[in-house]
């Protein structure tokens, strides 16, 4: 009985994994390979829910929210967008939140957008949505490195806390260009680090690229209480900026 369950079980995953992409492109399979080699997926829109607008009028900040608190115990919560120059834009090693985030990027391009959930059986799922919008997002200089007041607002820090049904909801944002280093003169510099405690309790480890928009402005969920909840944020130059959030 156990073996016809087993094979019943792969023969599913099977199925799921060579399913149809919801949001087909030339890039998928590459970038997905180099995210997960071959570890077993599945496309599951059900329980993985991204938010977009309906057209990005504003390539250079999209917001996107996406929601995966259906797959219970989740490892890591990784968003990508397809056509992007620089693809990768949320790896978030999840230790102590829920998979669900709100963040705005830069698109270049219409776009898909894939969140890639890794549940506790070790199978990633994975989400699509597609990101209407005429693009130029990745190529464009940050509007706060030309400001006047740039060496004084660097890191700058804003941050609040919200409970609903014994959630806590971080909500918090950083002033901080994000350059891309994909303009002309401009040099790569952004936020490339995130780590998140609830007083020393580690909540995530999270790795950020530059396809982030700069002024980042991040949601996050936990069901740890604390009375002083902590987020690092670190760039590639070695900055490192700290708040915290009571």
């Amino acid at each position: 009985m156990k073996y016809i369950f087993f094979l019943l079980v792969s023969f599913i995953l099977i199925q799921n994994t060579y399913a149809k992409n919801p949001v087909e492109s030339p890039t998928f399979d590459d970038i997905l390979k180099e995210i997960i080699k071959d570890e077993k997926y599945i496309f599951d829109d059900i329980n993985i829910k991204i938010k977009v607008p309906l057209f990005a009028d504003n390539p250079i900040q999209v917001p996107i929210f996406v929601d995966a608190k259906a797959i219970k115990n989740a490892k890591k919560l990784i968003i990508f967008t397809d056509l992007n120059p620089i693809p990768k834009v949320i790896d978030m090693d999840l230790v102590n939140l829920l998979p669900i985030v709100s963040l705005n990027i830069k698109v270049a391009q219409e776009t898909p957008i894939r969140a890639l959930v890794l549940d506790d059986k070790g199978v990633w799922h994975i989400g699509s949505n597609n990101i209407k919008s005429f693009g130029g997002g990745c190529s464009v200089s940050s509007v706060a490195s030309s400001d006047t007041n740039f060496d004084k607002l660097l890191g700058k820090t804003k941050g609040n806390i919200f409970k609903t049904d014994g959630v806590y909801r971080l909500k918090t944002s950083i002033f901080h260009p994000m350059e891309t280093g994909l303009v002309f003169g401009n040099s790569e510099f952004y936020i490339n680090k995130i780590t998140i405690k609830a007083d020393n309790q580690i909540l995530a480890k999270i790795d950020a690229y530059s396809s982030i928009s700069e002024n980042p402005r991040f949601i996050f969920e936990t069901l740890v209480e604390s009375k002083d909840y902590k987020i690092e944020f670190f760039d590639i130059d070695g900055n490192k900026f700290n708040m915290d959030i009571k």
